[in-house]
């Protein structure tokens, strides 16, 4: 059987960079030409342009390009002065998280999900204690968590919140972009996501002067000035050719989340009667950077799908308390059951701006039929 799939020609994939690539060119081209002209590469006028132009998107005060995702969640820890011993509350499920905790010395406290994948609000004051430095709610696949619950505990327990917003450029809570509601926003531009560069790249966001002025020292061996280090730093610089191409795509990001979620219409509409989880439809709070659905039989759909031409992923196939990197924790398996449960069930289904109506409607019959043929 593997074998047979290997000779399969995938058709319709999770996600094609080269579509988005071609429609684009002329501009990416012209904007990376002038990069390279200038002779300009590291914390340039592109990126001090990219962070203007962000913080505006989202209306925030400070924006601050950093080299990943990772980096802009490790950052903002040390930011705020999180050091060995402390715990960052994180949900169990959210398994690159959990390395920028690990990262900053501080040990990640984990907190099981609710029905959106999302850190579950109402479990979160129990796993407070005098050790809690913080508070990272992840908006996983583009759903935006429970803020209004969790700023509310945060507060009362004085705990900062760092919004981890890697998946979900341009996803709204309440009327207000993700990335502005808690202390400190993180985001990726990892090449998949919905605002992704030409490789790796991140950004922290804030309304807080301090704490902007402290992350840009700590982005760049924590200098002041240049050669004048006033606090042990490090080098997490995004480039000039990355944001040139953020520049690029940042116009675009409102009518590429319309596009995604027009496309989940789409599975929505098509799947609504097979006996599998949807997403919760959703507005301005959902940009679907992944289209996840829940079957028990996921592995049987997954290698079903894949012989039809249709590819698939698992994000993610364990949760962090069974990651073997990180049974130092303590958890043991039934520690954080709503987290197991969806690790064994969750499937990802083709999900991209620039996918077709037909590929999409192709993938849900595909799927109604392994069903039907059930």
């Amino acid at each position: 059987m593997p074998g047979y799939l290997a000779r399969i020609a995938i058709m319709i994939p999770v996600y094609d960079a080269k579509r988005q690539l071609k429609q684009y060119r002329r501009e990416f081209n012209s904007a990376i030409e002038k990069v390279l002209a200038s002779g300009n590469f590291i914390l340039g006028p592109y990126v001090s342009r990219f962070e203007k132009e962000f913080a505006q998107y989202l209306n925030v005060k400070y924006a601050v390009g950093v080299a990943s995702g990772t980096d802009a969640l490790l950052l903002s820890l040390l930011s705020l002065d999180i050091k060995h011993g402390d715990e960052v509350i994180m949900p169990a499920n959210s398994y690159p998280t959990a390395f920028a905790v690990a990262a900053a010395g501080a040990r990640p406290k984990l907190v099981d999900i609710d029905s959106y994948f999302n850190l579950d609000a109402d479990k979160l004051e129990k796993a407070v204690t005098s050790k809690t430095r913080a508070v990272i709610p992840v908006h996983m696949y583009g759903r935006t968590a429970d803020m209004e619950k969790i700023i509310s505990i945060a507060e009362k327990h004085k705990l900062p919140v760092i919004e981890d917003c890697a998946q979900a450029h341009g996803g709204q809570y309440r009327g207000k972009k993700v990335g502005t509601i808690g202390n400190i926003g993180c985001f990726s531009f990892y090449p998949t996501k919905n605002l992704g560069a030409f490789g790796d790249g991140g950004m922290v966001t804030t309304d807080n002067r301090e704490l902007y002025r402290k992350i840009r020292r700590l982005r760049l061996y924590g200098e002041e000035e240049r050669y004048k280090s006033m606090l042990l730093g490090r080098i997490s610089r995004l480039d000039e050719l990355q944001a040139a191409v953020l520049n690029v795509k940042l116009k675009y990001l409102d009518q590429w989340n319309e596009r995604r979620r027009r496309i989940a219409e789409i599975y929505e509409t098509s799947l609504k009667d097979c006996p599998c989880r949807l997403p919760r439809p959703g507005t301005l709070d959902h940009i679907y950077h992944l289209y996840v659905i829940r079957t028990a039989q996921r592995n049987r759909l997954k290698n079903y799908l894949a012989g039809k031409g249709i590819a698939t992923a698992i994000h993610y196939p364990l949760p962090v308390h069974l990651v073997f990197s990180f049974k130092y924790l303590g958890y043991r398996k039934g520690d954080f059951p709503e987290s197991e449960k969806a690790a064994a069930e969750i499937l990802t289904l083709p999900m991209f701006p620039e996918l077709k109506d037909q590929e999409v409607k192709q993938v849900a019959l595909s799927i109604r039929n392994f069903f039907l043929k059930k």
